[in-house]
């Protein structure tokens, strides 16, 4: 726990002890981001994120340089204190992401959360829980909503308190949405050949590729995202045999990764929709696409399985 001499009144022992129990009570593939407010203009800000993953691990993420805004970057000093912490440094592959940590069951829920409000003080500079933000969610393998952790702090944006009921307010649209909603539109316009996007009622847009269905979710947070994937094959049982094929996929792939979550396969990438471009957004359709289209029937043939769509054997131009 935080040192009480290095917090006067408690209120970080208070909340690292709230964000230990909602650790624990995260469902499988979702998501707890804990980050610190925007400065004005600022556009992005630092953060710890935290992704559940049951029997994949419990995984823990600090924001490395390439996702601080400019002037909050992390010197050589602060960078010493992440890896002192237990924080492992980005891969060569991902020079300047963000830098990681791993829990496999039992996760040592009161260690994660001792960790993460350690490098939000010391590396980031929180003064005060008052001075951080959370948001929630779901990644495309969970079902159902999200339950709102009890942090003590405010939601990263007002939480509607029938959000069924409630229309988006879009008087002041930020800028980045739009932008990203907008070259994702030109961007998909090649796969669709003129025909319509209809969303699904997750908000997924359902695109066609070869023998797979992608789909294309935007994200709306710090920074925003669009995330990418596909169900590969359904009906199809974990065993260790598919976990060791699912790794060897994922040690030979250069964009994306494969995993198992409820008896279904998915192939998924994220990228960030801060300054997206249109070929960026098409380059992912396309790897992701191809990539989806030639796992599906490989897994299929080795673990059997259902596939989103029967295609036939022979293809007649």
């Amino acid at each position: 726990m935080t040192d009480p001499v290095e917090d006067p009144g408690g209120v970080w022992t208070a909340f690292e002890a709230r964000l230990a129990a909602a650790l624990a009570h995260m469902e499988h593939a979702t998501y707890l981001v804990v980050s610190l407010a925007a400065e004005p203009r600022a556009g992005a800000s630092a953060y710890v994120q935290f992704a559940q993953g049951g029997l994949l691990g419990f995984r823990a993420e600090a924001a490395g340089n390439h996702w601080l805004p400019p002037g909050h970057g992390l010197g050589p000093a602060k960078e010493e204190r992440l890896a002192a912490l237990g924080w492992q440094r980005p891969a060569p592959a991902s020079q300047g992401r963000n830098w990681t940590r791993e829990w496999q069951e039992p996760v040592p829920f009161a260690e994660v959360a001792e960790v993460a409000v350690r490098t939000l003080r010391e590396v980031y500079g929180a003064a005060s829980p008052d001075d951080l933000r959370y948001r929630s969610g779901g990644f495309p393998a969970h079902h159902g909503p999200v339950p709102e952790p009890d942090l003590g702090i405010a939601p990263d944006r007002p939480i509607p308190e029938h959000p069924a009921a409630v229309v988006p307010d879009q008087s002041h649209p930020s800028a980045e949405p739009d932008q990203a909603a907008a070259s994702l539109d030109a961007a998909l316009a090649e796969f669709i050949a003129g025909a319509s996007l209809v969303p699904d009622r997750d908000g997924d847009l359902p695109i066609r590729v070869g023998s797979a269905l992608m789909f294309v979710r935007p994200v709306a947070g710090r920074p925003p995202l669009l995330q990418v994937f596909a169900p590969l094959v359904s009906g199809v049982d974990l065993t260790p045999a598919l976990l060791e094929s699912l790794n060897d996929i994922n040690r030979n792939i250069l964009f994306g990764r494969v995993f198992w979550t409820e008896r279904e396969v998915v192939v998924s990438m994220e990228l960030t929709a801060v300054g997206v471009t249109t070929a960026q957004i098409a380059f992912a359709c396309v790897q992701l696409g191809n990539l989806a289209d030639h796992l599906d029937d490989v897994l299929r043939g080795r673990f059997g399985g259902r596939t989103m769509f029967e295609m036939p054997k022979t293809l007649v131009n």
